[in-house]
């Protein structure tokens, strides 16, 4: 029907079904076909679509859907309960939401595909590939015209942009994934920022931590259980498992029990720093939108039109690229050190220019 717009959700459709089979009735293909046109009253809902149905519920939900061609209909082979039929249509957005932010950075790489997997998994419609979810637009709240063929939907309110992701080798994940699973020690060879030669590592994996898009593996040498470190999964080349003679946890093996829980990502120092940074102009506005550091205060000076933050950190890397993100608008005043550093990667711009 030319100009047919649905107001029902794939899910909608599942549930429908499985209502319809969940008792051990047979039914023809027809009779749930016209079952579903007048619950969802929906006259112009095709067979293509109700067939594409029985399918995703087949292959990614594991319904154990079935013909019968003795008896010329559909059944379960066995008692099934739909992953999603206990979801709200706000739980339904909320994973929504959680699935945009996965795929914020990467939707191709293998743990954030595994992640997106299992989210369309739990809630069949999150698959927005096959079909557009539709919610109605109730009067009042928008009027796009009749030129517009689409209805909108809550989904379409909300967009979440594309950052960058990181190069990972799958192979490489694998098997990260595989020594944290039965606590086997990681042989690679990394090329750290602090080194400048690629080193030989053997490492016993604690966690993986999760920053910005970003992978890290947070373990220690087995001669240093005590003294875990950072590793970026994207910086790790030649990994391989060595099976042979598992280790135990540390009591200390999570990483924000034994480095800061700050607000500048994964990133790890032994000394704390006490920072005092001013802010002008617009960046005066920027500072007050977020909660830099549990400890942070912040001064105000409007004669000079200044923002003095001060706060104690040992992320001062990840505190020096933020700084620098603000250009001219704002200057480190304390520590000393990290002050003379802020100039020198300036002056170092300013050679590049």
């Amino acid at each position: 029907m030319p100009g047919h717009k649905t107001s029902h959700t794939q899910l909608e459709r599942f549930r429908l079904i499985d209502s319809l089979l969940s008792s051990g009735e047979i039914a023809p293909f027809d009779k749930i076909l016209e079952s579903l046109r007048v619950e969802l009253r929906d006259p112009a809902l095709s067979e293509s679509t109700l067939r594409r149905d029985f399918r995703y519920m087949k292959n990614e939900l594991a319904a154990p859907l079935e013909y019968d061609a003795k008896k010329y209909g559909w059944h379960y082979t066995k008692t099934y309960k739909l992953p999603s039929s206990g979801f709200t249509d706000d739980e339904i957005l909320a994973l929504h939401l959680v699935q945009k932010l996965i795929g914020q950075h990467s939707s191709e790489d293998f743990i954030f595909k595994s992640i997106q997997t299992l989210l369309e998994k739990i809630s069949p419609s999150l698959n927005l590939d096959e079909e557009k979810k539709a919610e109605p637009v109730r009067e009042g709240e928008l009027d796009f015209g009749e030129a517009d063929s689409k209805v909108l939907t809550i989904y379409d309110r909300i967009f979440v942009p594309a950052r960058p992701k990181p190069v990972l080798e799958k192979e490489a994940c694998e098997k990260v994934l595989l020594a944290l699973k039965n606590n086997f020690t990681l042989d690679f060879y990394y090329n750290s920022k602090w080194e400048p030669d690629e080193r030989h590592r053997q490492i016993l994996p604690y966690q993986l931590v999760l920053d910005e898009g970003a992978i890290y593996l947070y373990g220690a040498r087995r001669t240093e259980p005590d003294n875990p470190r950072l590793f970026n999964l994207t910086k790790m080349r030649n990994v391989e498992v060595i099976r042979g003679k598992p280790f135990d946890l540390p009591a200390n093996f999570r990483f924000y029990e034994e480095a800061e829980q700050g607000r500048f990502g994964a990133f790890q120092y032994d000394d704390y720093f006490d920072f005092k940074i001013e802010f002008y102009g617009e960046a005066r506005k920027v500072v007050h939108e977020f909660v830099w550091s549990d400890n942070q205060q912040l001064e105000e000076n409007n004669e000079k039109n200044m923002t003095t933050l001060t706060f104690t950190s040992s992320q001062w890397l990840p505190v020096q690229r933020w700084l620098l993100s603000f250009g001219a608008d704002a200057k480190p005043i304390a520590p000393d050190w990290f002050v003379a550093e802020w100039k020198e990667e300036i002056r170092k711009m300013a050679e590049n220019l």
